[in-house]
This record gives structure tokens, sequence and C-alpha cells, in this order.
């Protein structure tokens, strides 16, 4: 009873922000821990735990505001009114979540809580990850995906190479330092993951995290680094055959159209973002509505051998743009996209104005957000459920961590 009596709202806070990404592999995903950490931030307001006039409430703020408007002036227009007032409210809701996240976040005078808990989960999840590949199951008893890729604890997505790149600069930040053989390691093994993913976006995601750690390593470091790299990515394409056929895609045919050979390389993305561009041709300023990219897509599409039509080759069609700017530009118009990019910029400047004892404590954060926001590559699309309330946690991590702390 003690112990219960001991859990302070701050530190449920801070446990069920780490479990945004630990609970990820489980039924539900990122929703229960989000509801809960909801609930919670409900409560700290409703008692005045929050502080909303402190710089770290407003920048928020700030942020979903740039978010939230495009949203909701696309709305009147939109192509799916209901999808569209969802995206709005979710906004809302999440807007409250962060809040709960920041209030827990605020009581660590480093960080190194939540940043070390990170690192043991993805640590847990890189194990389980070469436990399935070298028995042919996990310990959750997931099976190696169907076509050679490595799935992790995640049965019905490949969301394990995504989660393990993407976070890879959090996970290491301090490893980098305090083991840096270790790191080394790491980054060798999560190289291997990201090549058996079967996604070159995952590969690139992955040399974006290596890139900006490498600073942080010494001169002789960085030799074996490359090396690394060498090792885990060009290993798993000899072993993934899927892998390797998604590499192969880069040979087109010579006598094809550029767009034809770029839409080869990437997957069909050209296609898609093509009829992206098609939408905010026909509503520059707001879009067709948030959310209702997969609504209007047949709509706006423009070529007979689109394969991403209801009825096409694809199965199943197509459900989002894979390109958060792409997306936000489609569904939100120039406004959207003003707004994303204003909230980049304000980041950045934010940053770039605190004090360097604060900028170290922000990095690691800032480290994952930069490999989310390069824009250069598919992307996970913002508003998911499963996606939106891991940048959350970054985002609210990087927003506290430049706060300064009371004496």
């Amino acid at each position: 009873m003690s112990f219960i009596r001991s859990i302070t709202p701050e530190l449920a806070a801070r446990f069920l922000g780490l479990m945004l990404i630990a609970w990820q592999p489980f039924t539900g995903g990122a929703r229960l821990p989000s509801i809960l950490l909801l609930f919670l931030g409900l409560w700290l307001l409703f008692h005045k735990r929050i502080d909303l006039s402190g710089t770290a409430a407003r920048r928020l703020a700030t942020v979903f505001a740039l978010l939230l408007v495009p949203v909701l002036i696309s709305l009147p227009g939109s192509f799916n009114p209901a999808g569209t007032a969802s995206v709005a409210l979710v906004l809302v809701l999440f807007f409250v979540v962060g809040l709960a996240l920041m209030e827990g976040l605020k009581t660590e005078s480093d960080h190194a809580w939540l940043q070390r808990w990170l690192a043991i989960v993805l640590a847990i999840w890189l194990a389980d990850g070469y436990i399935q590949y070298g028995f042919g199951r996990d310990l959750l008893g997931v099976p190696m995906g169907g076509d050679g890729r490595m799935m992790g604890p995640f049965p019905d997505n490949l969301h394990f190479g995504l989660f393990m790149t993407v976070l890879m600069p959090i996970m290491l930040w301090r490893m980098t330092r305090s083991r840096p053989l270790a790191a080394l390691a790491c980054i060798a093994l999560i190289g291997f993951v990201a090549g058996m993913s079967g996604a070159r976006s995952n590969v690139l995601f992955y040399l974006l995290g290596v890139a900006i750690l490498l600073p942080r390593f010494g001169w002789w470091h960085r030799a074996f680094i490359l090396a690394a790299i060498v090792v885990g990515v060009v290993a798993a394409i000899g072993q993934s055959e899927t892998t390797a056929a998604k590499f192969r895609q880069f040979d087109a045919p010579s006598e094809q159209s550029l767009f034809k050979k770029l839409d080869h390389m990437l997957s069909g993305r050209m296609i898609i973002w093509e009829t992206a561009v098609e939408m905010l041709k026909d509503r520059p300023l707001t879009g067709v509505g948030a959310g209702a990219f997969a609504d209007v897509y047949d709509r706006y599409a423009t070529r007979p051998e689109d394969p991403f039509r209801r009825g096409g080759d694809y199965p199943g069609g197509v459900y989002h743009a894979h390109h958060m700017y792409v997306s936000i530009a489609a569904e939100s118009g120039l406004i959207g996209l003003a707004g994303l990019l204003a909230a980049i910029f304000l980041l950045v400047r934010w940053y770039r104005q605190a004090a360097p004892e604060l900028r170290s404590r922000a990095a690691p954060y800032a480290a994952s957000l930069a490999v989310i926001a390069f824009p250069l590559q598919s992307q996970p699309v913002l508003y998911r459920a499963w996606w939106f309330p891991v940048v959350l946690l970054l985002l609210s991590g990087f927003i506290i961590a430049l706060q300064p702390r009371k004496t």
C-alpha cells in the first residue's frame, strides 16, 4: 500500500509516456496509454496542477494551434466531414495528453529516466528480433514474415524496423559517450534489422540516425561505424530476398520515362504523390479535408494504370500519401503545409535560442525528431493513431527539456 501511495500523478504520466512506445506491440498499441494519459491530463487540469501560463505549455499550444487551425479551415469543404472533425477532436485531446506528458517529464533533472527505459525497451525488442531470426519465432510466438522480413514482436505490421531506426538516436545518445563500443554494436545490429525490414525507408531512417550520432563518437570509432553499416545492411540484403528485390528496383528499364523510372524505384509512390498534387491543385488553400485522402483518391487519380484505385492491382487501395508533407498539403492545403513548416521552424528556433545546457538536455529528442522530419523519404503520415503518440512523446520531451528548472 505504501508503494501505491508513493505513485504521484507525475510519476504515472512519465510511466505512461514510456508505455506509448513499450505497449505498441500489444492489443490497441498506443491507444490504451494515450487514453490513460488523457484522463490523467484532465485530472491535472481540474486540480490546477498544470501551469497553462508557463513557457512549455504555451509552446505546446502554439504547435498544436498551427496543426489544428488548418484542419478546422479544411472542414467546411471536406470530402469527409466526419473524418476531418474526428482529426480535429483527436488533436484537441492529444494536446491534453501532451500537457500530462510534460508534467511528468519536467520532474526529471536530465531526462535520464525516460531515455534509459526507452533504451531498455528497444534493446529487448532488438534481442527479440534476433531470436525470431534465429529460431523462426520470437518470444511471443510471432513468426518471421512470410516474405522473409524480420517482424520482431509486431505480428501484423512492419513497425519493428521503423521504431528501431527512428528511435535509435535517443536510444544510443547517452551510450555513445558512456559505452561507445556497446553503441557501435547496437548500430551494427540495428542496421541488420533495418535491412531485414524489407522497407528502404527504414534503411534511410537508419542512415540519418547514424549521421546524427556520428559526431558523438571519437575519430577511430567512426571507421568502425562505417564497417557496421556495411556489415549490417549489406548482410541483410544478402539474407532477405524482399530487401534485395527492393534495391533491385533502382535498376529501372532504360526505355521508361523519368517519372516511370522513379515510380518503379519508389514502389509506386510517384503515382500516389502525383494524385496528391492533383488534390492540391484543385483545392490549393484548404485541401480535400484532413482524413479524406482515401475517400477522394479515385476522384483525383489520372493514370488508367494506377494500381491504387479501387479494384486496382494493389489490394485494399491506398489509405494515405506515404509522406507527411505531401499528406498535409493534399488534405489541408497550403495553409496546412505552412502550419506544419511554421511549427518545425519554431522548434528549431526555440532550440537555437536555448542555453547550452538546455540544448544538451533536449538534443536526444531533437535527434529523433530530425530523423522523422527529414523530407526526402517515404514517411508515416502524422495523424495516425499508432504514430502520432510517438511523435508527441518526443515533442513533449523536447519542449519541456528546453524549459529551465525552477530553483
